[in-house]
């Protein structure tokens, strides 16, 4: 593949949780002069190593690390506009060092928001600062109706901003807050603000310059990330995950007694590890028997890993969802790199080697390699994303049936619950048992 030489290359490592991107990121900065930038919203909070699974001083041989350990745990999660601005300040102070740039990370919406010009939600207006910048609990200070109910939430929801009212799960608390919050602070609603993006996103189409990233997608086959996650988490209680848990209880105990509000859904709150140990904690600190204390820190560390693999799985749906669908808007799949990392014997070959030489390629501005002849694994999983994509998806839109209580998000969705046996059934006996027959294609 032809291709020309980057005046401001970017190198991009994505992938799922455990798979080894951040020992590729230093491989990168050690053999082409790099400096990483870290892209996992986690990973960024200090004080907090082991639940954050950061790499060790020493694990990062003299490479330097930006947003790696630097926010105060107390702070919520930066988001994406946050995050994009501070890391194209320090991708530019880091080519003025004659360096390249390399970004790393499992938050993938991070490292979309810097690669494509579609960021996900931003917010111009007069009160954008206001809102990306002020607490949490400032805003529900200002607006008690974002701590009530989501049910309450959503009917406020759907009299401001009905077409985002209909996105939403009725059970989707965060999302319905969001575009609440979004109309409460900035007198914008949030359908319109995705309209405008995708205005301006066809419009930037037409001036886009050439493209200048290299994204490695480190990938491991399920069956071994799997193992590979479960010995994880067992390495991580026996290097002192208790303790950090410990200290994360104790601090919020603390905060609450001195009346502050301790958001849960957001910010470290967030970590694997923390919500899973929570019925252990309580009980530790009840003075519970130790059958039970042993009883409830077993399950934790069952749910921990369980959360880890479900982790695992929403990244992957996103790399599959977003990160190849915005590749293939900008003409730029030929730049996306599966590397092979399910044999951890074999990390040298399957991903250091091969990823060295094409981004020895990529920045002497010679021809690529295809990407699906990189491995098998690439080519067989390339190959199904591929195809997967190439059908357009539907607007979302909630469809709620009445008589079995439930909503879904998508026309597929809907379609399998109407021809479903729950549905038939309950169809069934509420024809038996009423007055008017109920036609079921308004169901």
């Amino acid at each position: 593949m032809a291709t020309m030489f980057p005046k401001e290359p970017i190198v991009a490592i994505i992938g799922t949780t455990g798979t080894g991107k951040s020992d590729l990121a230093i491989d990168l900065a050690l053999k082409f002069n790099g400096e990483v930038i870290n892209a996992d919203a986690m990973q960024m909070y200090k004080g907090l190593p082991i639940i954050t699974n950061q790499l060790r001083l020493e694990e990062r041989k003299g490479v330097p690390h930006h947003l790696l350990g630097t926010v105060n745990p107390n702070e919520p999660t930066w988001n994406v506009d946050i995050f994009a601005r501070e890391a194209t300040r320090l991708i530019r102070e880091i080519r003025s060092r004659g360096k390249l740039p390399i970004v790393v990370g499992g938050t993938h919406y991070y490292i979309h928001a810097l690669l494509f010009d579609d960021k996900l939600i931003s917010l111009k207006g007069a009160n954008d600062d206001i809102l990306k910048h002020r607490p949490v609990e400032e805003n529900i200070t200002h607006f008690p109706i974002l701590d009530g109910p989501t049910d309450i939430m959503l009917k406020r929801l759907r009299e401001v901003d009905p077409d985002a009212a209909d996105r939403w799960h009725p059970d989707d608390r965060r999302k319905i807050r969001r575009a609440l919050e979004i109309f409460l602070t900035t007198g914008k609603r949030a359908s319109d603000i995705y309209s405008e993006q995708k205005r301006t996103k066809d419009l930037s189409k037409q001036t886009r310059g050439p493209w200048q990233s290299l994204i490695f997608w480190v990938y491991t086959e399920p069956e071994a990330l799997q193992d590979r996650l479960n010995k994880r988490v067992d390495k991580m209680y026996e290097s002192g995950l208790m303790d950090e848990v410990r200290l994360l209880h104790e601090s919020r105990r603390e905060r609450t007694e001195r009346g502050e509000i301790v958001d849960l859904t957001r910010g470290i709150w967030q970590s694997i590890g923390y919500k899973q140990m929570e019925p252990f904690l309580e009980a530790e600190r009840n003075e519970a028997s130790s059958g039970e204390k042993n009883r409830l820190e077993k399950a934790g560390l069952e749910d921990i890993k369980t959360a880890t693999r479900q982790y695992a799985k929403y990244q992957l749906r996103w790399i599959r969802y977003k990160t190849i669908t915005a590749l293939k808007d900008h003409d730029a799949m030929d730049f996306l790199f599966l590397l092979d990392s399910s044999s951890a014997e074999n990390f040298s070959t399957g991903v250091l080697e091969p990823a060295s030489r094409i981004c020895l390629a990529f920045l002497n501005g010679n021809a690529l390699a295809r990407p699906t002849e990189v491995s098998n694994t690439a080519r067989e999983v390339l190959t199904t994303y591929n195809e997967a994509n190439i059908a357009p998806k539907a607007p979302l839109k909630v469809k709620t049936c009445d008589l079995c209580k439930v909503s879904l998000q998508s026309e597929e969705q809907w379609q399998k619950h109407i021809k479903g046996r729950r549905h038939r059934r309950v169809l069934r006996s509420k024809k038996m048992t009423a007055l008017i027959p109920i036609d079921s294609d308004r169901q």
